[in-house]
């Protein structure tokens, strides 16, 4: 589901629940009640205003994960996740036009492969009358 169809404080939740484990992934969980609803809800706004259209919520879970273990900035505010969040749209993009076989790795969890999806010439077979 893209950020755009999640309504706003159902995402002001997810993020904060992200921002809470992405916290403990850097070995800072020593921030207070409101910085969790100030950064929860600036998360939740940056999403929806400049990823709304080109991330799922999946997507940004992602991101957080690569940035929390390729980073040098063991600090969570809203220029690193910015920049998580428009180093992962970019790879998404950059892989858009590849075979799947050929994507990044770190995209593996878009994969249609074992989602029960089904070609349509399974469907329909292939037009022949048997």
């Amino acid at each position: 589901m893209k950020i755009k169809d999640i309504e706003i404080t159902e995402l002001t939740i997810m993020c904060n629940d992200l921002l809470f484990k992405t916290l403990v992934e850097l070995g800072q969980n020593n921030k207070d009640e409101n910085w969790f609803v100030v950064m929860s809800n600036s998360l939740a706004n940056d999403l929806k205003e400049d990823f709304g259209n080109s991330l799922t919520f999946i997507d940004v879970v992602q991101a957080f994960r690569q940035g929390v273990r390729n980073t040098d900035k063991f600090v969570i505010n809203v220029q690193t996740y910015y920049s998580w969040l428009k180093n992962h749209r970019q790879l998404i993009w950059d892989n858009n036009s590849k075979e799947p076989n050929r994507t990044d790795k770190r995209l593996h969890y878009r994969s249609r492969k074992g989602t029960g999806l089904l070609d349509i010439k399974k469907v329909i077979g292939d037009g022949r009358n048997s």
